[in-house]
């Protein structure tokens, strides 16, 4: 949308540099209290939260976790700041790296429909580090306009605001660049979105100005980055949106000191925020700067947008897996495991995200646990061999299986331009066609827990199921009746004194 200034000098509102569209973000973060948020929202972060902390709490001591940690306690001096599942504690930085690292660890973690990116593993572990250094800080020399810092009790109704302060920036930072899109061009979205949510909500909790709010994003900003063909080998994709998780609480902490950032980050035309990272989008308008303050206050990413996964796996492929499972479901004889082998071809319709993200064909035989999580050919197997696509179907010694792999060659995929759009990304078209030329098949438009939303019943059965695999029932109980009761916690520490303790190895 065009519009005209008093000075009748044309201004296209989608890249207003004077829009002044981060102060308003940022004056919202600092002004947003408990009266001005939905009881459904508060409910459903605390629900997120405690999601996040079961996918921590398996995801901790997983091998590719495990290798992380080996690597930054070899090197990294004792901090004051818990790791999830370790005695040691570390710096804010390097226990935000591997408890970011931990959340993401098993694909479990939720994850943004329409703007990817997983929440909790960007904002949690900046904000349990940043609890962490309020009360605990290492120095009392440094001082602000209010005098010396020193240490502070952070709440848990606190720690809630400030974690529903980064599920709301992250997604309006992404829609801003048109989501998804940015998945397409080969960017690692989360990890880049992800960056300002978690420097709003580490400034939140530390109690920074609006203007000191506004140099934490535009610091975080600058750090931004994550290539998504970390998918394909290895294990950096683990640590990726940790990456995003340290930068904004790095920026958090060095503008709480007063040090200056980037203002204006996501108006700037010249390297901006957004005008870099939508760069080649081919979009038009390449972005829309509006997005970033829309709706605030009204519309909530909190309960709507912020998905629950209940499958192992990148949340793209998720209505794939429920399209083969009902297919199994409607033809039990042709999908049993004897009749697997007489499945001449499988063909998948995916959006155009998803496709460039998840429907490239496998180059190596086995894939490493990364690769298999992101790869839709080998997701699609696993559910039919397995009938469940869940941590354990990534174990080592189950990603060579033929006859997982025989299923594997015999799918392609492409883009099926139905499902681009909103809401819609994580839908399939799923077409087997049989030795006889029997041919079936299934189109989900949506996963399961888009409309309506996985309940919260569903997030505590979840939870229950993970964390008892890695803690004793004790442990588990405390922790889910002070994240469910976080509004009434005292003092945060408690909760975070809890999950810092050694857990049980869930894979081998």
């Amino acid at each position: 949308m065009v519009a005209k200034h008093s000075t009748d000098v044309v201004v296209d509102e989608t890249n207003d540099e004077n829009s002044g569209v981060t102060a308003a973000l940022c004056n919202w973060i600092v002004t947003l209290n408990k009266d001005d948020i939905p009881h459904a929202v508060l409910e459903r972060a605390k629900h997120l939260i405690l999601d996040g902390i079961a996918c921590g709490l398996v995801g901790a001591h997983v091998p590719w976790s495990e290798k992380a940690a080996d690597a930054i306690l070899d090197y990294e001096p004792d901090g004051q700041c818990s790791v999830i599942g370790y005695d040691e504690k570390l710096s804010p930085l390097a226990a935000a790296v591997l408890n970011g690292a931990f959340i993401q660890a098993t694909e479990l973690d939720d994850y943004h429909s329409v703007a990817p990116l997983h929440s909790a593993s960007v904002v949690l572990p900046a904000l349990f580090a940043a609890a962490q250094v309020k009360a605990n800080p290492r120095k009392s020399r440094f001082q602000n306009s209010n005098g010396v810092y020193a240490a502070a009790t952070v709440s848990g109704l606190d720690f809630l605001i400030a974690a529903i302060v980064g599920f709301e920036t992250g997604p309006r930072s992404g829609l801003a660049m048109y989501g998804g899109q940015l998945l397409t061009r080969g960017w690692h979205s989360g990890p880049v979105f992800g960056c300002p949510a978690s420097a709003a909500a580490s400034s939140r909790l530390l109690g920074l100005s609006a203007d000191d709010t506004e140099s934490a994003i535009g610091i975080a900003c600058t750090q931004a980055g994550g290539l998504m063909a970390a998918q394909y080998e290895g294990m950096i994709k683990r640590v990726q949106h940790a990456f995003a998780a340290r930068n904004g609480l790095f920026g958090a902490l060095l503008a709480r000191n007063g040090y200056v950032g980037i203002k204006k980050v996501f108006e700037r035309r010249y390297g901006g925020f957004l005008s870099m990272f939508s760069q080649g989008n081919g979009m038009t308008p390449q972005y829309d700067v509006r997005e970033v303050a829309a709706g605030l206050g009204e519309t909530w990413h909190t309960n709507t947008n912020i998905r629950v996964k209940l499958h192992a796996c990148v949340g793209g492929c998720h209505g794939q897996i429920e399209a083969i499972a009902a297919l199994q479901k409607a033809h039990p004889e042709r999908f049993a495991a004897e009749n697997l082998a007489r499945i001449k071809s499988i063909t998948v319709g995916l959006s155009g995200p998803i496709f460039a993200h998840d429907g490239w064909e496998p180059h190596e035989r086995p894939l490493s646990a990364t690769g298999a999580q992101m790869n839709a050919a080998y997701i699609g197997a696993t559910q039919l061999v397995d009938g469940q696509v869940l941590i354990a179907e990534f174990a080592n010694d189950r990603l060579n299986r033929d006859e997982v792999w025989d299923l594997v060659y015999k799918t392609k995929c492409y883009h099926d331009k139905q499902f681009d759009k909103p809401n819609h990304a994580c839908g399939a078209r799923v077409v087997v066609e049989f030795e006889d030329s029997l041919v079936v098949e299934e189109t989900l438009q949506m996963p399961r827990g888009f409309s309506p939303p996985i309940t919260d019943d569903e997030i505590r059965d979840k939870y229950r199921k993970l964390a008892v695999s890695a803690v004793d029932q004790e442990r588990m109980n405390k922790i889910e009746a002070l994240v469910l009761g976080l509004e009434n916690v005292d003092d945060v520490s408690v909760l975070l004194q809890l999950f810092a303790a050694p857990t049980r190895r869930v894979l081998g």
